[in-house]
């Protein structure tokens, strides 16, 4: 079937013809001066019917952090060093705080966003704790190493006021302490827990 190239012009201006017809335009094109400027007027056409949509803000903070270019990039290398991932991955771990679909409300105030580490912490709880303004995670104990990493607001850690980039590490303990927001942010810390934590004598675990 002989195909009149004219008529595929605008079809390939849109982008929506066959492998093989774009090769035939292609052809056409290169040994035609005038069909090639029929086809310029065509794609000028085609771009005036396209209007950018700025996505809105919260879908643009999603995509950049997958990418690795969140708010939180900076702390790509302590992660991966602390969870034991590549920093790729803690790239990608650290995206999953701007995705709200990732938080799971566990007590009032409360969220927690649950990840796997690498070998040298498969067993243990690892994830991320966000405390509202105001709140203050329950009296606890932890049977096993707790590290804490503060990624976003400020908080008090027994006699300590901790903020984006503080860590703490605490041997394993009997002793009851408390962890509560400080200022009018909410606060995001990253926590590994190697045994989990008890509240009130009932072992609690990141991972549900």
């Amino acid at each position: 079937m002989i195909v009149d190239i004219k008529e595929l012009l605008p079809l390939y201006a849109l982008g929506i013809l066959e492998a093989d017809e774009v090769a035939a335009v292609d052809r056409a094109v290169a040994a035609d001066p005038a069909l090639a400027a029929e086809l310029v007027s065509f794609q000028r056409v085609a771009e005036s019917m396209v209007v950018p949509v700025a996505p809105p803000a919260h879908v643009k903070v999603q995509l950049m952090a997958s990418l690795g270019a969140g708010r939180f990039e900076r702390f790509a290398s302590r992660m991966a060093s602390l969870f034991d991932v590549t920093v790729p991955r803690a790239q990608e771990i650290l995206g999953l705080i701007e995705r709200p679909s990732s938080w799971e409300d566990r007590l009032p105030g409360i969220s927690i966003v649950h990840f796997d580490g690498g070998p040298a912490v498969a067993t243990a709880d690892c994830g991320f704790i966000r405390l509202a303004p105001g709140t203050t995670f329950p009296p606890h104990t932890h049977p096993g190493e707790e590290i804490t990493l503060v990624l976003a607001g400020q908080l008090r850690h027994g006699d300590r006021i901790l903020g984006p980039g503080d860590e703490v590490g605490l041997a394993p303990s009997t002793e009851t302490h408390i962890v509560a927001t400080e200022g009018d942010e909410p606060c995001v810390y990253a926590s590994m827990t190697r045994e989990g934590i008890e509240i009130y004598g009932v072992l609690m675990r990141i991972k549900s």
